[in-house]
This record gives C-alpha cells, sequence and structure tokens, in this order.
C-alpha cells in the first residue's frame, strides 16, 4: 500500500477526475508537497482503494486523475468490534478513536453514565469522526470505523445492532477474565463496554447484564478508561485472529530490509 494515502468520500471517486479543496488540499500541497505527476491512494472509507495521479496542484485546489480501483488491504478485524466507551474528561476519547481505529475496532459508541463527568458538545461527534479517518489513513485501513453520537448507556446497551457476544469490562469482576472468555467462545463479533472514571456502580453492570453484557475483567489492576478500550480491542482482535498475519510486504519496503530475530 501506498504511504501517500488520502481519504476521499466514495461519491466523489465515481468519475475520472477528483478536485481536492481545503485541508485536503493543503495536506497534499504542503505535508505531502505533491506535484504534477506524483501518484498517491484515495480510500473510500468502506473498503475501497482508488490509484491517482495528480495533474494540477494550484494555490487553492489540486486536481488528480482517477485510475484502477480496486478493494483495499483487508486491515480492519475478521470479526466486527463494537467498542462503546464511557466518554472521559479531557480529550481522552480522541486518544481512544485513534488507537481502537488502528487497531480495527469496527464502530465506537461513545456512552454517558452515571458517573460521567464529561458532557461532549455535539460539534465533538465531527472531530471525532476526523481523527477516525486520519488513523485509518495512517494506519492502512481502506474502511473508516463508524463513531456514534454520544448516547445513554441504557440506550447505547439496548442497540438492536451489537453483536450477541458482550462484554461489560468491570474492575469489580473477579473470577471471569476477558481473555480467557473470548478464548472459550467462537470467534465472532463482539460488544466491549468500558466503564467511565470511577468505574460502573453495580445497577449499572446489572443493567448490561439485562441487556446480554457478560462482565469480565482486564485483570488484578484498576485501568483508566483509554487504557482498558485500547487493550479490550486488542484482545478481541488477538482473539479473532486479527494480529497473527501480516500482507506480504504491506509498504512496498526494499527487498533487503529484514527483521532481526529477538534477541539478536
Amino acid at each position: 500500500m501506498s504511504l501517500r494515502r488520502l481519504y476521499v468520500p466514495a461519491e466523489r471517486l465515481a468519475g475520472a477526475r477528483v478536485v481536492l479543496v481545503d485541508d485536503d488540499h493543503q495536506h497534499v500541497a504542503r505535508v505531502l508537497r505533491a506535484r504534477a505527476g506524483d501518484r498517491l491512494t484515495l480510500f473510500d472509507g468502506v473498503g475501497g482503494e482508488v490509484d491517482a495521479e495528480v495533474t494540477h496542484v494550484g494555490k487553492r485546489d489540486t486536481e488528480l486523475a482517477l485510475g484502477a480501483r480496486r478493494a483495499g488491504v483487508a486491515t480492519a478485524a475478521p470479526f466486527a468490534i463494537t467498542l462503546l466507551v464511557a466518554v472521559p474528561r479531557g480529550e481522552r476519547l480522541d486518544l481512544v478513536v485513534q488507537k481502537t481505529t488502528e487497531l480495527g475496532v469496527a464502530r465506537v459508541v461513545p456512552v454517558l453514565t452515571d458517573r460521567s463527568v464529561a458532557r461532549p458538545e455535539p460539534a465533538r461527534r465531527a472531530r471525532w469522526e476526523k481523527i477516525a479517518r486520519e488513523a485509518a489513513r495512517q494506519c492502512g485501513r481502506a474502511d473508516v470505523p463508524r463513531v456514534d453520537a454520544p448516547v445513554a448507556l441504557a440506550t447505547a446497551v439496548a442497540d438492536p445492532e451489537l453483536p450477541q457476544a458482550r462484554f461489560a469490562l468491570w474492575e469489580a469482576e473477579r473470577g471471569r477474565s476477558l481473555r480467557a472468555r473470548l478464548a472459550a467462545a467462537p470467534p465472532g463479533p463482539a460488544a466491549l463496554l468500558i466503564g467511565p472514571e470511577g468505574g460502573f456502580p453495580a445497577t449499572e453492570v446489572a443493567a448490561a447484564e439485562a441487556a446480554g453484557f457478560v462482565p469480565v475483567s482486564l485483570g488484578p489492576r484498576v485501568l483508566r478508561v483509554e487504557t482498558a478500550a485500547i487493550v479490550a480491542v486488542a484482545l478481541a482482535q488477538a482473539a479473532a485472529g486479527g494480529l497473527d498475519e501480516v500482507p506480504a510486504d504491506p509498504l512496498n519496503l526494499p527487498a533487503s530490509r529484514t527483521v532481526p530475530k529477538m534477541g539478536a
């Protein structure tokens, strides 16, 4: 895959050319320093990629000629992972969206709980979506995870679109670890619920259980919201086999480059 990648919505890739303006133009012209004749890879956020050649770089726009279309490299999880995460204070959900996108999450649902301190403005969702697109560009995904608007916990756990395998990460749980439950279950889509600062009260855990969520632990340590979210998605990705294989020469590295052995 090309390291010079850019997200462009699928509806804009239907013709023979596309014109980039605003932030996209600035990225190509100022960050990538592209010139006429340079080649880029455009991805549409839903799994497709298009080869493109720069034909003109102006002061306010960049024009690209579109070439071959193909399915992108499968870098999302083999099975869809839905992350329901209580919105933490500050900008820490930015990090969650970025890193779980890199790990292959399919959907992020920001959740408001009884103990949630943060109450994000509606415009915050647009920022999270932009972060997801940029993380997908950076890590080589051709798809972009869906990022929902923040919803109350009761609404989030009752969503009929959630996978049947549902796990609620709870620091008070003893005897059932997420890793063990994932290993024991047949591989498939999974929903992961992460609580707020201060943890879930027992009443909210009971509500999640009533909606089909199984309380599980991430071990003996109490983790921050963002740490728990990243670890949980990584475990689910690993259980699904999504961390096992690397596409042959995904970054077009020189043939002479080798990876040193451990301990070398």
